[in-house]
């Protein structure tokens, strides 16, 4: 996720309506809230009194912005080399909302980043509220905790006590994710900037872990994002399902009922695939809550153009730096052709 500058939402506060002034507020007491009081990793590591457990995954992280920076072509700068303990699970709730009978996600304009599909609140409570305005408004809503997100340079981003017991390989996706970030963004196309940070983070753990000669460990990674890449899928086509049927003119609760009932089979087929695979029972407790428009479509802003970034990379024989420099040609272009161009490289559209 991508955040402001607590000195230009403080201007913005200024001219602001009450409640996007309270949203700004947030941000930027959030935002104070996770600069101060840092500790530097690398005294961290020496401090007999830490947890050995946290030692080497603070040590992980300087491998990884090291692996980053020199076989990857992504400049960590200073970014994870403080950590920040929160007292919180999460370091933002991201309410996401959609109508009722549209896939697309609703979007708040941004200074800066442009519209952005997405609001991001620093405590969980404030998040809850939000979407409940927004439920009362006839809309779907989804709430997604984020672990971390990026401030594109903004900052200098820490580690944080939210991500910082993830596994090995979800550590190194995270972090190669953000730093993709810092390398581009594009204000007004989440849904580039998200896949492309996905795609990229996860050739980066592939080529980090073939570093480390663990082939096991590959291919148990492999593993893990082809079985992404099944659900992902059932996402995208039950999706499309629904993009078809809102199209058809019906009565509201004729509507609900078709709609309920594409989602139900959604939930079915996933819970299908648990039951021929138990590696899938993450997904299957997500199917058991409640899907609706905006969740679906939160997941595709992250994974609809993931197959046209491998795509790019394997047709430059997964040269990661020519890859780079037709990414930024591709988001050179304006938003139309743009998407043409991911199209055309997509084998999930």
């Amino acid at each position: 996720m991508y955040w402001l500058p607590p000195i230009i939402l403080l201007i913005l506060v200024g001219g602001s309506g009450c409640q996007t002034a309270a949203y700004y507020s947030q941000a930027v007491s959030g935002q104070a809230q996770i600069l101060c009081c840092q500790k530097s990793i690398e005294k961290l590591i020496t401090d007999p009194y830490q947890p050995q457990a946290i030692v080497n995954k603070l040590r992980l992280v300087l491998e990884l912005r090291n692996f980053a920076r020199n076989n990857l072509g992504l400049d960590p700068g200073n970014n994870y080399l403080r950590y920040k303990a929160l007292d919180r699970k999460y370091a933002l709730w991201v309410v996401y909302a959609a109508p009722e009978f549209d896939v697309n996600l609703k979007s708040w304009w941004y200074p800066i980043a442009g519209r952005f599909t997405s609001r991001g609140w620093f405590r969980e409570t404030s998040a809850r509220k939000y979407a409940n305005n927004l439920k009362r408004e006839g809309l779907d809503v989804h709430i997604g905790g984020a672990p971390a997100y990026s401030t594109l340079g903004w900052f200098d981003d820490p580690v944080l006590s939210t991500f910082i017991e993830h596994s090995k390989t979800d550590l190194a996706e995270l972090i190669f994710h953000e730093l993709a970030h810092r390398r581009l963004f594009i204000a007004d196309d989440a849904t580039f900037n998200e896949s492309f940070a996905t795609a990229t983070a996860r050739a980066g753990v592939v080529r980090w872990l073939q570093s480390k000669s663990d082939a096991e460990g590959v291919n148990r990674y492999r593993s893990e994002y082809k079985r992404v890449n099944v659900f992902v899928e059932l996402v995208l086509k039950t999706r499309k399902t629904l993009k078809g049927l809102y199209k058809v003119k019906l009565e509201p609760d004729d509507m609900r009922k078709r709609k309920a009932g594409v989602l139900q089979e959604l939930k079915a087929k996933i819970l299908q695939l648990h039951s021929k695979d138990p590696e899938y029972i993450g997904l299957a407790r997500w199917a058991k809550r409640p899907i609706n428009n905006a969740n679906l479509a939160a997941i595709a802003v992250y994974y609809r153009q993931v197959s046209a970034f491998e795509r790019l990379l394997a047709n430059h024989a997964d040269d990661i730096q020519k890859y780079f420099s037709e990414v930024e040609l591709i988001s050179s272009l304006s938003k139309e052709d743009r998407i043409k161009k991911m199209r055309s490289l997509n084998t999930d559209e």
